[in-house]
């Protein structure tokens, strides 16, 4: 058994009484993660600690080791980044990775008081930078001219007037205090949603959803606009949610149980008070809190959404919905 392995064994075992007292919290005192640490490195025969040339205050660096160390594709690594990481920190081979990675996380933990909280840390990060890979494809998508206006209709107008004409807006009206006629309104979406169908890097469908969002005139449009700059920024939301994650669940299975039984998902909506736009903006919201908080509260979570889950199999016997959420 390697030393992380023995480490996750034992937390568990230390956090457990906590964990049953305070069921909301998942952080360990200090003190009691300190000793895990202590007894794990002690205990084990079967790997140095080592922790090669990284910082542990530097989390940032490990978790960016850790991504292109473990992973490839868009975001991860590739052979060059992997030998550059290993001779930077002199990592010697695979195994020698392996037993540096353990013991840099066994540091962490004792630092922050659970692998929940090292967790939700590393996602966070991984968060931003995926946010910044999408500016700087907003950024590039701009300097090849993907962002000009299309019959004088830029996509940050296009965009409000859609989210004008979902929230009930006259069509009619809306080009005529925008001084456009339908023929050019006509083109100008056409040549908006060709734009964005072409785009694979879904930069301008990410600008596009900005937009439409900033001009949302919904109960919850201060809330995903909160998201929307907390997501730009890679930091905490600054607002508590609008609703118990409960609630927000039983919206989801209220309208996936509509649509398997033939009735209508935005009729669904309507019953819960709901609008599309009030939808799509509290979920802006709730999405960036859920996944700001799913790795340190996990176990709560999945506790909320079997409970909902099993209320809603009861309510409506015989139907299975599309609500899928993995933890």
């Amino acid at each position: 058994m390697g030393l992380f392995d023995k480490l996750k064994n034992n937390a568990v075992k230390a956090f457990a009484p906590q964990q049953q007292q305070q069921p909301v919290t998942h952080q360990a005192p200090p003190a009691v993660v300190e000793d895990v640490v202590e007894d794990v490195v002690e205990d084990d025969d079967d790997n140095a600690f080592d922790v090669a040339g990284f910082d542990p205050d530097d989390e940032e660096a490990f978790f960016h080791a850790v991504l292109h160390m473990e992973s490839e594709g868009q975001y991860g690594g590739t052979d060059e980044s992997r030998a550059e990481i290993m001779q930077k920190y002199g990592i010697r081979d695979r195994s020698h990775w392996q037993v540096v990675k353990e013991s840099v996380y066994t540091l962490l933990i004792r630092n922050y008081g659970s692998m929940e909280e090292v967790g939700q840390r590393e996602m966070n990060w991984r968060m931003g930078q995926m946010q910044n890979h999408m500016q700087q494809q907003v950024a590039n998508q701009a300097a090849a001219g993907g962002f000009e206006p299309v019959e004088g209709v830029t996509l940050q107008a296009w965009a409000a007037m859609n989210a004008s004409i979902v929230s009930g807006a006259n069509l009619d009206d809306l080009l005529k205090g925008a001084a456009l006629d339908k023929a050019r309104w006509d083109r100008a979406s056409a040549e908006w949603n060709a734009r964005m169908a072409r785009d694979t890097t879904f930069a301008i469908a990410t600008t596009y959803g900005n937009a439409f969002q900033a001009a949302s005139q919904g109960k919850f449009a201060q809330y995903a606009r909160e998201a929307a700059a907390a997501r730009a920024a890679n930091r905490e939301l600054g607002m508590e949610p609008p609703m118990s994650l409960e609630q927000y669940y039983e919206i989801m299975f209220e309208q996936s149980y509509a649509g398997k039984q033939g009735r209508d998902p935005v009729e669904a909506l309507k019953s819960c008070g709901l609008t599309i736009v009030d939808w799509t903006d509290v979920s802006t919201f709730m999405g960036y809190f859920f996944y700001r908080t799913a790795v340190r509260k996990q176990p709560e979570y999945e506790a909320i959404f079997k409970r909902v889950e099993a209320t809603f199999a009861a309510k409506y016997p015989g139907v299975k919905p599309d609500v899928d959420i993995s933890f």
